[in-house]
């Protein structure tokens, strides 16, 4: 028995005492703590750059969507533009097509007129009068804005003189020479006017008509008829 305890207790003593064991499960423990340390620290790295790559994603969308809405602003203002561009083309394309067409309206509206003075001419030299009285109506009615109009209202007079209707030539003259005092036949019109009312027996009026014919027109062949009918 004395042989035994001794035995045991040397190796209850070592198995209890020997660190070797305690040892080797904390060296164990340590470096799964610090695996698992390292373990998140990378996870929180990962993550960390994880994080930076969103941020910096963020901003570059930001970034595109700025570029974008610009890009949207600038389009909608050159659509706005050509919208505008088009509209004043189109407005000019109808406005020079509208004055195109007045132009070719008052065009033929001369040409006209023209051709029914020209007839109305023809009528007075061949002596008929009425012809030539109502083509002048006619000229006075459809083409009163023509250049064919003073000479119509001249001729038209002369017809009226030719007939011996005095008063309608001096209303018919005296309207010419008021109406257009620059007009070349001016001063023939009123000095028809001057002779209806002498033949009318108006003497002081064809006076006065004589005297301004001869005030205004000094130069033409009118006043020098006039002077002759003041003497």
């Amino acid at each position: 028995m004395r042989f035994w305890l001794p035995l045991v207790a040397v190796l209850s003593f070592t198995s209890f005492s020997s660190p070797s064991y305690a040892l080797f499960g904390d060296d164990e423990a340590r470096k799964a703590i610090l695996e698992l340390r390292d373990q998140v620290q990378g996870q929180q790295e990962a993550q960390i750059g994880i994080y930076d790559r969103l941020d910096k994603l963020t901003r570059e969308i930001q970034i595109l969507r700025g570029e974008l809405d610009e890009l949207k602003n600038n389009f909608g203002k050159e659509k706005r533009k050509s919208e505008e561009l088009l509209a004043d083309l189109a407005e000019r394309t109808a406005k020079s097509d509208a004055d195109t067409s007045k132009k070719i309206e008052a065009e033929d509206r001369e040409i006209l007129a023209k051709q029914d003075l020209e007839a109305m001419i023809k009528a007075f030299r061949s002596q008929n009068y009425n012809s030539a009285i109502k083509q002048g109506l006619s000229i006075e009615k459809k083409y009163k804005n023509t250049k064919a109009y003073p000479d119509s209202q001249y001729w038209l007079a002369s017809s009226y003189y030719a007939k011996g209707q005095f008063s309608k030539t001096i209303t018919t003259a005296r309207k010419m020479a008021m109406a257009y005092p620059k007009h070349a036949k001016a001063s023939e019109a009123l000095l028809i006017a001057g002779m209806a009312q002498l033949d009318s027996n108006q003497t002081v009026n064809a006076k006065k008509t004589f005297q301004t014919i001869v005030k205004k027109y000094p130069k033409s062949s009118a006043a020098r008829l006039a002077n002759q009918q003041l003497q």
